[in-house]
C-alpha cells in the first residue's frame, strides 16, 4: 500500500489518481479525517511507502509526530523551500535540505527525496503522459530502488539517481526554477536529463 500524508492538496490528489491508474492501492491522509481521508497517523501506519505531501514549514514537525509510524518505512519527501514575493516564485533553502530535516525528525524512516520537478498541474492532467524524468536522492540504496521503480511506472522518462540525501539541498530549489519557467512560457514543464547510458 502507498500512503500519501497530507493527501488533500493538489499534488497528493494528482499523485493518488496516477498511482491508482497503474494499479496501486492508495490511502490518503489528512489532519482532519473525512470521507476517503484517514488520519495522517493511520495513513503512515498502514502504508509500506509513504509520500510526505505536506507544506515545507510543517514537514519536520509532521515527521516528528509520525516518527514511530514511519519506522522502517520508505518515506518520500517532495517538499521544496519555495517562497513567493509579488507573485513570483523563489527559494529560501536552509543549510540542510527539508528532506534531511525530515530524516532527523523521523530517524527510523528510510527517507528518499524526489518528485520536486513534477508539477501538481501536470499530475492532474490524467490523460496527458508525464514526459519527464524523476530525480531522486537517498542514502538507502534499496529504498531508492523501490521509489525508482515506482517513478518509472508514472513517467515516460526514467528515475535518475542523484546520489546521497544531502543532494536534496540543491534538488529541492529546482521547483522554484520550474515555476518561473512555467510562468514565463505558460506551460507545465518537467526535466529530462540527457546523455545518460
Amino acid at each position: 500500500m502507498i500512503g500519501i500524508v497530507g493527501g488533500t492538496g493538489d499534488f497528493g490528489q494528482g499523485l493518488a489518481e496516477r498511482l491508482r491508474r497503474i494499479g496501486e492501492e492508495v490511502e490518503l491522509g489528512s489532519r482532519t479525517p473525512h470521507d476517503e481521508f484517514v488520519s495522517n497517523r493511520e495513513c503512515a501506519e498502514d502504508a509500506d511507502v509513504v509520500f510526505l505531501s505536506v507544506p515545507p514549514g510543517g514537514l519536520a514537525e509532521m515527521c516528528s509526530k509520525l516518527a514511530a509510524n514511519l519506522e522502517g518505512k520508505i518515506a518520500v519527501s517532495v517538499a521544496s523551500p519555495v517562497v513567493f514575493e509579488d507573485g513570483r516564485a523563489g527559494a529560501a533553502p536552509g543549510e540542510v535540505s527539508l528532506a534531511e530535516l525530515a530524516q532527523q525528525a523521523a530517524p527510523g524512516a528510510r527517507m528518499v527525496a524526489g518528485f520536486h520537478t513534477v508539477s501538481a498541474k501536470a499530475l492532474a492532467r490524467m490523460d496527458d503522459p508525464l514526459d519527464e524524468d524523476v530525480i531522486l536522492c537517498c542514502d538507502d540504496e534499496e529504498a531508492k530502488a523501490v521509489v525508482s521503480a515506482l517513478a518509472e511506472r508514472l513517467v515516460q522518462g526514467r528515475a535518475v539517481d542523484a546520489g546521497r540525501l544531502e543532494v536534496a539541498r540543491w534538488l529541492e530549489p529546482l521547483t522554484a526554477v520550474l515555476l518561473n519557467v512555467n510562468r514565463r512560457y505558460k506551460a507545465n514543464t518537467g526535466i529530462r536529463v540527457s546523455g545518460l547510458p
